[in-house]
């Protein structure tokens, strides 16, 4: 039998009746747990009974590592309001690749702020990467593999395993900002001229990439309602990601901002030609779709609706401009190709960051800070037109 006790706001201890001393006593097994209201508390009493009861219980200053990452993946990372598909997969590869093998004996009481230290410190070394390449593991990582570790013992300090996160004041090393290959105006004219004999689909989907800025898994999802011939626009609220075990799946935008992006009237012109083709090919074959995909029109789909996977954008890419001997980017730096062309024809910050998606603007400054100053430089040459005459009067 057991009962709760109220301990503070939205704050319940759980009371479960394990045995009696010799002198009658009740002897008690008791968790600290957080809860809205006692309705919700008298419902995490009843499986914390039945864990009790049925000796699946572990006291908190005695659960190791191992077996609490299976109450994280349970009852934490299994909740997609969560994590994200591609976080969630993160998360647990580090865990299971990195962190378990060398702290999963530990008791999570006996982790301290040492262990993340040596744990950090470690992954700077060479030979820790995973994929067999030569050369060390890059500071975002590294900030990666620390994230998945302080995710875990945020939670135990959450469900009160422990009093305070020992990953808390570890100091990581600072990202290096790599400046991304770019394509130039030349160039672009080039890309395009090529795409001239390629399919109709390939050439509206890498036409999309350079003048709307949206990632590879962002344009993957895109549907024909999310297209707006008449003003010109797409609708990017949400994405596609590939999720090991499960498959393609549908996930919301990076940072969850839904965006309104223009595009030019002539990429209107190629949108409405292959709507018309796509209609047509659904026509055909409207009792032979893919079930799973039967409530969304993709733009970018097979005859029978599957959505394109975001990596084989990636890969044909790849094919394309080695090729035609096409200078070689990464299909995501079409992205910063987008956003550096318009920061050279003046386009405010602002304007950039909106079209991007991203969280705020010192995001964008963040990563466009050198191009940036190169185009603010350019714009103070402009003045020396004025000084030179000035001088010479």
């Amino acid at each position: 039998m057991g009962y709760i006790e109220p301990r503070g706001k939205n704050s319940y201890r759980l009371n479960v009746v394990i045995g009696y001393k010799e002198d009658g006593n009740k002897l008690y097994e008791r968790q600290t747990v957080t809860a809205k209201s006692p309705t919700e508390a008298r419902k995490k009493l009843t499986l914390f009974e039945a864990e009790v009861l049925n000796g699946q219980y572990s006291k908190p200053e005695n659960i190791r590592l191992n077996e609490f990452y299976k109450e994280w993946l349970e009852k934490y990372a299994n909740e997609p309001s969560n994590l994200s598909p591609d976080t969630r997969q993160n998360y647990i590869s580090i865990l299971k690749e990195r962190i378990l093998p060398n702290y999963g004996h530990m008791k999570l009481a006996d982790i301290k702020t040492i262990h993340i230290v040596n744990f950090v410190n470690d992954l700077k070394k060479d030979g820790k990467r995973l994929d067999g390449k030569e050369g060390k593991l890059s500071s975002s990582t590294i900030r990666n593999c620390y994230r998945a570790f302080d995710n875990i013992l945020s939670r135990a300090v959450e469900w009160k395993f422990i009093k305070e996160n020992p990953a808390d004041t570890v100091k990581l090393p600072k990202p290096k900002s790599k400046k991304s290959e770019v394509y130039n105006v030349d160039e672009l004219r080039q890309i395009f001229s090529l795409l001239e004999s390629y399919p109709l689909h390939w050439k509206i989907l890498i036409t999309l990439a350079i003048t709307t800025g949206a990632r590879q898994g962002e344009i993957a999802a895109l549907e024909w309602k999310h297209i707006n011939t008449d003003k010109h626009t797409v609708l990017i609220e949400q994405a596609l990601t590939e999720v090991i075990g499960e498959g393609v799946r549908l996930k919301s935008t990076k940072n969850d901002r839904n965006r309104i992006v223009s595009f030019p009237e002539s990429l209107s012109k190629m949108l409405k030609t292959l709507k018309a083709r796509r209609n047509e090919e659904t026509l055909a074959i409207k009792d032979i779709q893919d079930e799973t995909w039967k409530d969304h029109y993709f733009i970018f789909a097979n005859e029978f609706g599957k959505p394109v996977r975001p990596d084989s954008i990636g890969q044909w890419w790849s094919r394309f401009i080695t090729k035609n001997k096409v200078k070689k980017i990464r299909f995501h730096d079409l992205r910063h190709t987008s956003a550096t062309v318009l920061i050279n024809e003046g386009i405010h910050a602002k304007v950039i960051s909106e079209r991007l998606g991203h969280a705020d603007i010192s995001t964008t400054m963040n990563i466009y800070g050198h191009v940036l100053a190169e185009a603010d430089q350019a714009a103070a040459s402009h003045f020396d037109t004025f000084l030179e005459n000035k001088a010479n009067k």
